[in-house]
């Protein structure tokens, strides 16, 4: 199997990868402490702000049931509820704990949360998913001359608001249509400049619960993330230089 060409492609993910995606490289950014400990970080997560198409919805909540991140009560004994981060790609919400929302001026939202009674409660993740679009999964490929198409994931890391993936699997999009499977595939660039570059959002949906997630010295807390197919235009993919 030949490694993929580093360069810049258009890009489809799978909605495991773009579950990890909301979760890695945008969710702890919408964590109100991490905001509010960076004034500069709160200057960039302002609310109103427009970071994505207009077909871009984000929430985070643990109110909807049956998944890893669900409770009823947070762990300062908030309810549990469902947070719009993002509405029509406009920034609209952030994740909360009580201190935290006084310290904002904006109320809390059921994110405290401690892996166990030796940890105090800070600002966690809960479920966290994009809203699932319009278009037909296949339509995502149409028109891409040379592309991408990655799935699944095998890592990550994120570096405030930059993010590097690796895929688990990938194939080259040509002429619109998946082709050879291509090895060595990561996926990296800007949040912010990520989710303005989303040019489609598939018909399709899939929760991930499989991971753990890591903050403050408490890992492996319960969290669910999911989303749709997405076409990304413009994402930086790292594998074998050009000869």
């Amino acid at each position: 199997m030949p490694a993929v060409k580093g360069n810049t492609y258009t890009v489809v993910i799978d909605p495991i990868l773009t579950g990890l995606f909301v979760h890695e490289a945008f969710g702890h950014l919408s964590e109100a402490d991490m905001a509010y400990e960076n004034p500069d970080l709160l200057e960039v997560m302002s609310l109103g702000r427009r970071f994505g198409p207009k077909e871009l919805q984000i929430f985070d909540g643990a109110a909807p049931p049956g998944h890893r991140g669900s409770f009823l009560y947070d762990d300062e004994g908030t309810p549990a509820t469902t947070t719009q981060l993002i509405k029509d790609g406009v920034l609209v919400g952030r994740l909360h704990s009580r201190e935290t929302a006084g310290k904002l001026g904006e109320a809390p939202t059921g994110n405290a949360r401690c892996l166990n009674y030796h940890y105090a409660p800070i600002v966690r993740m809960t479920n966290t998913w994009i809203e699932r679009g319009t278009t037909p999964v296949a339509d995502l490929f149409s028109d891409i001359e040379e592309g991408v198409y990655a799935s699944n994931w095998l890592g990550g890391m994120t570096n405030g608001e930059m993010f590097t993936f690796s895929a688990g699997e990938a194939w080259m999009i040509r002429n619109g249509q998946i082709a050879e499977p291509v090895k060595d595939v990561t996926l990296s660039g800007n949040v912010f400049q990520t989710l303005a570059d989303i040019e489609g959002i598939g018909d399709d949906f899939y929760w991930d619960e499989s991971g753990g997630c890591g903050k403050g010295g408490q890992n492996g807390l319960a969290v669910g993330c999911g989303g749709p197919s997405l076409r990304i235009r413009d994402v930086v993919i790292g594998g074998e230089a050009e000869d």
